[in-house]
């Protein structure tokens, strides 16, 4: 890593009245420390225990406001359904009714999350068969969520370790906060910069692929080539998508230059959900930041991300 910077997180070392500390990917404070694996289509997954069945591997995801077990890692490990209670799932191409189940103990490490309560999701052609389950947003930000891709090491801080301090050697990215429906969820973006116009992307570390609609296609003058004009794309809740590709070849995020991501364009429902569908507006999954450290600041909504 560039400036110095060692593989690891969160060491804030204070350097003297009136300067920004320096942010070091380190072990020191942190609550765990995890080895991740990358999934076939770039999840962040780590080994998760449930109810001291397993361990099982469940994917980082930002996009999702909720946890989720699939219903085959649920039935194995002797999760009941609670009788007729449902919660509303909004997948980026369409949304449904499903079941909820809770869990004793949902434990990643030695960090462990009692009484949660997930949704139980059937998985199908849309679930990646390495992933047994997703950790959403409601595990996520009880912490500040550090992600080496250098050592493919998750690493879990309290929150007030980054919140409270700025840091030298980083680009900070304003996240938003984004209401779900109409509903108690909330989504994330920041904004990138492409062919100078700006357009609000969502940070869904559960997505397989980066997509945009076609506004945003429209907004920054770039066309669909050759072989990856067309692909398949599966949702949440079974609904399947043709899809057009395009690669990016030059953007920005707070000053970060990004080359060559690609982006698959579509009529996403999600972006209906998040009054964005009039909008150029555009979704990252984790592959965008498959050589970048990166780590998420929910208390002040900002995505601190490596120079290098």
């Amino acid at each position: 890593m560039g400036m110095g910077f060692r593989s690891g997180l969160l060491v804030a070392l204070f350097l003297a009245a009136g300067c920004a500390d320096q942010l070091v990917l380190d072990d020191d404070g942190a609550l765990l420390v995890i080895p991740h694996e990358v999934g076939s289509q770039g999840h962040i997954i780590v080994k998760t225990m449930i109810n001291d069945h397993g361990p099982y591997r469940f994917a980082l995801d930002t996009g999702a406001s909720i946890s989720v077990v699939f219903d085959k890692t649920r039935e194995e490990a002797g999760l009941e359904l609670l009788a007729g209670e449902q919660v509303l799932v909004h997948g980026m191409i369409g949304s449904g009714h499903f079941p909820l189940t809770t869990v004793a103990e949902l434990k990643v490490g030695k960090e462990s999350w009692r009484s949660g309560r997930l949704a139980s999701l059937p998985g199908n052609n849309w679930v990646p068969t390495e992933i047994d389950g997703i950790l959403g947003v409601d595990f996520l930000s009880r912490y500040a969520v550090g992600v080496s891709a250098q050592d493919r090491v998750v690493r879990l801080y309290p929150p007030e370790l980054v919140s409270n301090r700025s840091y030298s050697g980083w680009h900070s990215v304003p996240m938003r906060k984004l209401q779900v429906g109409e509903g108690t969820a909330f989504a994330y973006s920041i904004n990138l910069e492409i062919n100078k116009v700006v357009i609000p992307a969502i940070l869904d570390l559960g997505a397989g692929f980066n997509l945009m609609n076609w506004r945003a296609a429209s907004a920054i003058r770039v066309k669909p080539k050759g072989a990856m004009s067309r692909k398949v794309i599966y949702g949440a809740v079974e609904d399947a998508r043709i899809v057009a590709g395009l690669d990016v070849e030059k953007l920005r995020v707070a000053g970060l230059h990004w080359r060559h991501r690609t982006f698959f364009i579509s009529k996403f429902s999600i972006f209906e959900v998040l009054d964005l569908e009039n909008k150029p507006a555009a979704i990252v999954g984790p592959g965008f930041f498959k050589d970048r450290d990166f780590v998420i600041d929910f208390v002040r909504n900002r995505l601190l991300i490596s120079k290098s």
